[in-house]
């Protein structure tokens, strides 16, 4: 693909994530439980779908194409009903939610974005209710633990990287 299609494809990838990240909020304010968790795991899906099907092979053929400074309000940022929501983690959630996230790591870069999304799915059945912000934190969380490395800025999911560290095969 020459540069331009790659523009064109890197911008209308960035819409529609932008546009998938609006769904998740209002499928978050779905009562039904099992409507809520069906609806989600359809926009995981749709998310991992364009992360590593359509904007992942754009990057590494233009990796210039992606902006290494991140805008807008930060993944890491958590609103009232969010905090609400994770308030009542008991450790053990906690502690399962990093096995998960440090599962999803590999000894190369992968995107946070990927990382937490893998993550969100692998325990969509237990912790449903929990928001991506969260598992944005808790990869915060790990990286300043030292059980990842980090480059850019991990407020935001989809400008950050995170990998085992070198020498490290498995996290879990």
């Amino acid at each position: 693909m020459n540069r331009t299609v790659a523009e064109e494809l890197y911008g209308a990838c960035e819409r529609v994530l932008a546009n998938l990240t609006e769904c998740e909020a209002a499928i978050r304010k779905i009562e039904d439980t099992e409507e809520r968790q069906a609806l989600l795991k359809a926009l995981s899906s749709a998310i991992m779908e364009v992360l590593a099907g359509v904007r992942a092979p754009v990057v590494r053929q233009f990796p210039e194409l992606q902006p290494h400074e991140a805008t807008g309000r930060p993944d890491t940022e958590l609103d009232e009903e969010d905090l609400a929501a994770i308030s009542q983690l008991p450790e053990a959630d906690i502690a399962a939610i990093d096995v998960a996230l440090l599962a999803e790591c590999a000894t190369s870069w992968r995107k946070v974005a990927r990382v937490v999304g893998s993550a969100m799915k692998s325990l969509q059945e237990k912790l449903d209710d929990i928001p991506d912000g969260y598992y944005a934190r808790r990869v915060v969380a790990l990286a300043a633990a030292g059980k990842i490395e980090s480059d850019g800025n991990l407020h935001y999911m989809r400008s950050s990287e995170v990998r085992l560290p070198q020498g490290q095969q498995s996290a879990a």
